[in-house]
């Protein structure tokens, strides 16, 4: 009993002395602020407020402030995984492996594009800006509806290897690629188009209009039987275009991915696809838009090192990801001159300079280096004389995508609604907006988060 008693006091004390001991390493240990393994920013120590610790959310807060800098964090975690590879050996069969993926688990979530340039000063929200003048005879057409272009003869599609398959779900690891399990929804397809014909029927009656929603790469690379069903990506789309409002230009960039999927078109440890994958959308939205298409020839061509580990390496945290790490490349746009010009938050009163297509955004930042991570609103500026201006409402796969609209536009305006709260029909009425573009990857359709923002700004 007695030995009993002197076990319990001991569990006492080293319980005790751990508390007291990592506690106070807490307080000592510099403040984390971003997880590379997780890439996602590390919680800071709550502003502590009335209001928070009555509803309860500043404890919720504090909780998570504590979690995320607890000493030794990343140590604890890479033992988790390693402990999960050395007790479970063959979760591999085959080349093929089955990790959850979180969905929100996004590279420009890490920080700044330029970490270098100091925030300009506060700006007024753009408004009634100065129309673009043509300089050689100092007008401006009248006309904003697109012109006509006549759509080149298109290379085959290339076949793929056949390669043994094991069905299992979630994200699916196949030699040196990562690649996410797609599952559809037919209410949810036709609930996203029926918003943008909302769109299209009321305030944007008179805006050239289109969508575009970007596969994944599991809808390139995989074998035939990840594409039965409601997991085909092109049956989804189908699906979504045939509710689609006719008079909205349906932006077919599949097809096009699918023609150069013998390309560097998406990378093998990140859910995004490439700079050259996002330019063969941008060609088929400039076919559906009435442009005509830059060739990569005529853009500046740059290359990042090879050493970026995208979402999906730090999702499965497999070696084979690792030791085949991405390279990124990009082209700059073919334009006189831009300015770039983001606002990160909601009230839309932070706002600085951004370079677009900047090559210091490297490592886990390359994916970055298009136009910056995800914000409430990016504005890019041209010296075009058009007399178009193009609104997009996006996920993080416009990032790639928008530096290569400012080839064509005089004014280019890009939300996100997870972070934009201001009615988008204020935006295009206040700014003579002429087009507007849709462009997400097929996940955003069924993302409550993404689509809750949208309805709030599209009323």
């Amino acid at each position: 009993m007695r030995q009993k008693k002197n076990n319990q006091i001991i569990l006492i004390i080293a319980f005790v002395a751990f508390l007291v001991i990592f506690g106070v390493l807490h307080i000592l240990f510099p403040q984390e602020t971003i997880s590379l393994d997780e890439g996602r920013r590390l919680a800071k120590f709550p502003k502590l407020t009335y209001k928070d610790a009555v509803t309860g959310k500043q404890a919720e807060n504090i909780e998570a402030w504590y979690s995320d800098q607890f000493p030794f964090r990343n140590s604890f975690i890479t033992i988790g995984k390693t402990m999960r590879t050395s007790l479970y050996p063959n979760l591999n069969p085959g080349g093929i492996a089955l990790y959850q993926i979180k969905r929100d688990l996004m590279a420009e979530d890490l920080g700044d594009t330029d970490p270098d340039t100091p925030p300009a000063p506060d700006v007024t929200f753009p408004s009634d800006p100065v129309a673009p003048v043509d300089p050689s005879d100092g007008t401006q057409p009248s006309d904003p509806s697109p012109p006509t272009t006549t759509k080149p003869e298109e290379p085959p599609i290339p076949t793929l290897p056949k390669e043994k398959a094991v069905e299992k779900g979630g994200l699916v690891v196949m030699g040196t690629r990562a690649m996410e399990r797609f599952y559809g929804d037919e209410k949810l397809l036709k609930n996203y188009a029926n918003r943008l014909n909302t769109i299209k029927t009321t305030w944007g009656a008179n805006l050239n209009m289109y969508s575009l929603l970007a596969p994944t790469a599991i809808e390139i690379y995989a074998p035939e039987e990840y594409h039965s069903g409601y997991c085909s990506q092109q049956a989804c789309l189908e699906i979504f275009w045939r509710a689609l409002n006719p008079d909205i230009g349906k932006v077919n960039a599949l097809d096009k991915l699918l023609r150069h999927r013998d390309e560097y078109i998406y990378y093998r440890t990140d859910h995004h696809w490439t700079g050259r994958g996002a330019y063969y959308a941008y060609v088929a939205f400039c076919e559906e838009a009435g442009w005509t298409p830059v060739p990569l020839s005529d853009m500046e061509h740059y290359q990042l090192e090879g050493t970026y580990l995208g979402s999906l390496w730090r999702a499965t945290n497999e070696p084979l990801l690792k030791d085949n790490p991405d390279t990124t490349e990009g082209w700059r746009p073919a334009v006189e001159s831009y300015t770039a010009t983001a606002w990160d938050n909601p009230e839309m009163t932070v706002t600085y300079p951004i370079i677009l297509n900047d090559e210091r955004c490297t490592g886990v930042n390359s994916y970055l280096n298009y136009s910056g991570g995800d914000r409430a609103l990016l504005k890019i500026a041209t010296s075009n004389s058009s007399g178009r201006k193009l609104l997009v409402t996006k996920d993080s796969f416009g990032n790639a995508l928008v530096p290569y609209f400012a080839n064509h536009y005089d004014e280019v305006y890009i939300i996100d609604p997870r972070y934009y709260v201001r009615p988008l029909k204020q935006l295009v009425e206040e700014n003579g907006i002429t087009d507007y573009l849709a462009a997400n990857y097929m996940f955003a359709t069924s993302n409550p988060t993404w689509l809750g923002g949208f309805d709030k700004i599209i009323k």
